[in-house]
């Protein structure tokens, strides 16, 4: 499951605020407003000229550019914007160098480096090194200094250093350079106190683990991993199963505690792969893992919490008692794993793990075979779980838990085509749930789905909502809210979301597609590339690989944009899916003749998806065609594609992509007022692809319409907004 290191050359950017730990030490307030503001005109002015802001550092920033010309200007306007209102200075270094990019840091030795350029400039400068010089010397528009050799602190070799000039930027001699080189070598001596204080407190914590009682100070994460069953009867395999899912689904709520998802710690069910191995793939501090076993009408179960990294058993219990007590047995060992952990439980996380869902052994019995049938994606598995959760509720009309899994049964036959009032019998069935038990979080998210298929954005928000208030921890809840809020075009939102679902479902790609889908739409391109790559080293998706295209289109690298086709086709899968998305990359690209014979093959293959509301195959294919003076072939595919979508917009108008088709396909006929009509249609139901306007080269002829240049800035306006958005919350988080 690892990724290859995206590594490339940037421009490595690092400002600090002069003088700010004596500002700290006169105001608190003032000291955090005004690295708020820094943080803003950072976020305006790099955003500006297309950089990056990778982390705020206390009082200093750390970013990227991909040119010097943009570093520099960004420099400037950021310096003058300081200068002129006086409140604080700043120093600003650069350097250039090859660097890694991974989940939104970055790695290297140009990142050091230009932090030590920074770190000895003196108010209002803007240094950088010889590494930038070559390319910007054929700029005219900038003026600098040469400052000299310097020997920077832990930098293996000397650099030669330069001071920009423009106005207002300050003049730096080299005294004062090479001044402040020299206190930063003077500095080492805190180094060596600082490593003095650290093995002092590591003896201490050494003393305290084997001499005192422990307290648990590392992260709140555990996996529980499959339990199994010790007496071979495959009648009874389905308990083993059953028994794991509910011991997650009562840790999950535990608010502050990290819980994996099942369906990513059964990845390593019999799995031969160490503990510490498992640990370090779901990147949790806790594994816990145990067996059952029947004997007569009791049953025993052995479970142990461990500690993977230090080799250490943190707890180990034997539970015998007879079945109906299997529910109490639940609580207890969530309510443990909350005491290892160091976790004082609220009065409402007791009573949600106490919670009984039903009394009767039976009737969970038969709940847990309806869980492993619906497990098991097939129509004849889906009915199969209607028929064991309606026995269930024979036994226990009050089993809520039960209603819950009929909701979600029903919802997948309408999936299978099996008739949409199937959604309708879903409804009710969570309905009749939360009727029984008002704070199922499960009810509220199969009710949410249901709204979700329906097309009923905002009940399904509000539902999911409300889950994940009763269950912060609940991941199929998370990643569902996620999907809500991208489809709505709350992409901060939905980027927080999809990034949390990641972390509890590590072995899922979806969440990690999509995390890279909203970076490209945020245009933060390598943290769309590097999320994307994750999802595809997981579990190799066309989509993904028509994202990663996508998002080197829009850094007009062309090359590695169609190298994606490469991928796709590589696979063993040349399905209508497959094909289609090779040729999508191929039509953006602009590559006609390369598209052409992918998109067609997809259609052949599959030639209802002309009467598919969701397909923009046949669109594409109209585009080829018209280009190629072939009108009958063209009119063909875009009036029944008109129709389809014409309808569905009756039954829902919440789906952007149907507003965005019907768009496209206005333009085949060359209906510009029908085009900004749609599109608008489209942005107000959350469509937030700038992209899909400027780089489409069905809607390109369309771009200086004054309309759909309202769009197209409207939609920048909320990328902006967004970006803000993401800083200030990260702000807050630190």
């Amino acid at each position: 499951m690892s990724v290859e290191l995206n590594r490339k050359h940037s421009i490595v950017y690092f400002s600090d605020i002069v003088g700010y730990t004596k500002l700290m030490g006169k105001n608190e307030d003032e000291a955090f407003d005004l690295v708020t503001q820094n943080l803003r005109v950072h976020s305006e002015i790099m955003s500006k000229y297309n950089g990056q802001i990778i982390k705020e550092l206390g009082d200093g920033i750390l970013g990227t550019f991909e040119t010097a010309e943009e570093a520099l200007l960004a420099s400037i306007e950021i310096q003058k914007i300081w200068i002129q209102e006086g409140k604080l200075e700043l120093r600003i270094g650069l350097h250039c160098g090859e660097i890694i990019y991974d989940h939104g840091d970055v790695f290297g030795d140009a990142v050091n480096i230009a932090a030590r350029i920074q770190g000895i400039g003196i108010p209002s400068c803007v240094i950088f090194s010889d590494k930038v010089l070559p390319l910007i010397e054929h700029k005219t528009e900038f003026t600098y200094n040469k400052l000299g050799k310097f020997e920077l602190k832990n930098v293996e070799k000397d650099i030669s250093l330069f001071a920009l000039t423009n106005p207002p930027c300050s003049r730096p001699e080299r005294k004062d350079l090479l001044k402040n080189a020299a206190n930063q070598k003077q500095s080492t001596w805190m180094f060596w106190t600082a490593a003095i204080i650290s093995t002092t407190l590591v003896l201490f914590l050494i003393y305290s683990l084997i001499w005192n009682d422990y307290t648990w100070e590392k992260e709140k994460s555990v996996a529980v991993l499959p339990f199994t069953n010790t007496v071979a009867n495959q009648d009874q395999a389905f308990f083993a199963e059953g028994l794991t899912e509910d011991i997650i689904n009562h840790v999950t709520k535990l608010e502050k505690v990290k819980v994996i998802d099942k369906a990513a710690v059964y990845e390593f069910q019999d799995s031969q792969i160490p503990i510490d191995s498992i640990a370090s793939i779901l990147d949790v501090s806790t594994i816990v893992q145990g067996s059952i076993q029947w004997i007569g009408d009791n049953i025993r179960i052995s479970i142990e919490m461990i500690d993977p990294v230090e080799n250490k058993t943190l707890w180990t219990e034997t539970y015998n008692r007879e079945v109906r007590d299997i529910f109490k047995v639940q609580a207890e060992i969530a309510s443990k794993i909350a005491d290892i952990l160091n976790y004082k439980l609220s009065s409402t996380e007791k009573e949600q793990i106490s919670k009984e869902q039903t009394v009767s052994f039976d009737a969970y019995e038969l709940y847990l075979k309806g869980k492993e049938s619906y497990s098991n994606f097939s129509e004849k598995n889906t009915y199969d779980a209607i028929g064991f959760y309606k026995e269930a509720i024979e036994i226990d009309p009050n089993y809520a838990s039960a209603y819950t899994g009929l909701a979600d049964s029903y919802a997948r036959l309408d999936y299978f085509g099996e008739g949409s009032n199937w959604l309708d019998s879903s409804l009710a069935a969570s309905e009749k749930a939360l009727s029984i038990d008002p704070q199922l979080e499960d009810a509220f998210k199969s009710r949410g789905s249901v709204f979700y298929y329906k097309g009923q954005l905002e009940y399904a928000q509000m539902s999911f909502e409300k889950a994940l208030v009763l269950n912060p921890n609940l991941s199929g809840a998370i990643g569902n809210l996620a999907t809500v809020y991208m489809t709505q075009g709350k992409l901060a939102e939905a980027l927080k979301y999809q990034q949390k679902s990641a972390s509890l479902n590590p072995t899922n790609f979806v969440p990690f597609q999509i995390t890279g889908w909203i970076y490209r739409l945020l245009n933060h391109p390598n943290e769309a590339i590097d999320w994307l790559q994750k999802a595809n080293s997981l579990t190799f998706d066309p989509v993904t690989s028509e994202q990663i295209a996508y998002t080197y289109l829009s850094q007009n690298k062309k090359k590695e944009a169609l190298e994606q086709i490469d991928l796709i086709l590589a696979q063993d899968d040349k399905s209508d899916y497959n094909l289609s998305s090779a040729g999508f990359i191929a039509f953006m690209a602009e590559e006609m003749d390369l598209a052409f014979p992918y998109l067609n093959e997809a259609y052949q293959l599959n030639p209802e998806m002309k009467n598919d509301k969701s397909h923009p195959t046949p669109i594409v294919l109209a585009y080829i065609y018209l280009q190629n003076q072939n009108k009958t072939e063209a009119e063909s595919l875009i009036n029944p594609a008109i129709e389809v979508r014409l309808s569905a917009v009756q039954a829902t108008e919440q789906d952007f992509n149907i507003w965005l088709d019907l768009a496209q396909l206005e333009a085949l006929k060359n209906n510009g007022s029908k085009v900004v009509e749609y599109l608008n249609q489209a942005y107000k139901n959350g469509f937030r692809d700038d992209f899909y306007i400027s780089r489409n080269p069905i809607l390109k002829p369309f771009l200086n319409d004054p309309g759909v240049q309202n769009i197209v800035n409207q939609i920048l306006d909320k990328r902006f907004e967004s970006n803000k958005q993401l800083v200030s919350n990260q702000l807050i988080m630190k």
